[in-house]
């Protein structure tokens, strides 16, 4: 065999593994667009339910000192309101409104008396307005809150001697004072997320008017005026439709 033979035997071969090689190799992989971040910006109407403790401290009166009263039970409203993300920082504002259903009654018995008192207050509903901030990590958005609230009290004293005799007062009022609070808000999906939030009230210290609810008893006593340091905490979850949402740029190409 000559060189030249064997030399065209050897390029025969190399050419053959090197097709061979190349069928082998894939075509080149192009990986898929990374999904864009959630963007909390727009705004939102929704819908809440929870429940809550009050405090409710009536000044002494007339040398009496009273026993608090701790009125607690459920609220259930209505929320809405408008994010703006820049980064990771979340901005924003929200209205508020609950119907509540929070009562306590407390027992007052004025040491060697036959007589003692019972004071009962209910709240009716609740409203705010206020601003909150957050940071998101994508779905997720821890934020605080802060702002005005308004609330409606119903009260009623009674003078009793626990057996036959109730002698009842009875007086309302509208309160304002201020609510900050915090929360953790979570996208379920693009346009709906879910919430858990703590509310902490202070409405101060109010003035009212107590009047005889009709009962002969107090005909001597027609009214009197009455004041109460108030606050409040809530606990709730709630759930928000949201509209408008602006998507990153990397989503609209």
């Amino acid at each position: 065999m000559t060189t030249k033979t064997i030399f065209g035997a050897i390029a025969l071969a190399v050419s053959t593994l090197t097709s061979a090689m190349a069928a082998d190799v894939s075509m080149p992989y192009k990986a898929a667009a990374a999904a864009p971040a959630f963007s909390w910006t727009g705004c939102y109407v929704g819908g809440n339910g929870g429940g809550g403790r009050g405090v409710n401290e009536q000044q002494p009166l007339a040398g009496l000192t009273f026993n608090a009263d701790h009125n607690s039970g459920w609220l259930a409203g209505v929320q809405g309101g408008c994010d703006y993300q820049v980064g990771s920082l979340v901005v924003g504002v929200e209205g508020q409104f609950d119907w509540a259903d929070m009562k306590d009654t407390s027992a007052t018995l004025p040491a060697g008396g036959a007589i003692g008192f019972l004071l009962t207050t209910q709240l009716d509903r609740v409203a705010t307005a206020t601003g909150r901030i957050g940071y998101a990590f994508d779905r997720v958005l821890f934020y605080a809150k802060g702002g005005a609230a308004f609330a409606h009290f119903t009260h009623q004293f009674t003078q009793t001697d626990f057996a036959g005799l109730a002698i009842d007062f009875k007086g309302s009022r509208d309160v304002a004072g201020f609510v900050v609070g915090a929360g953790l808000e979570y996208a379920l999906l693009p346009n709906l997320s879910l919430k858990a939030e703590y509310n902490y009230f202070d409405f101060g210290t109010n003035g009212y008017t107590l009047n005889c609810s009709g009962n002969p008893g107090c005909a001597g006593t027609p009214f009197f005026p009455v004041s109460v340091r108030q606050n409040m905490q809530t606990v709730m979850l709630g759930v928000n439709w949201r509209f408008n949402t602006l998507a990153p740029l990397a989503a609209r190409y």
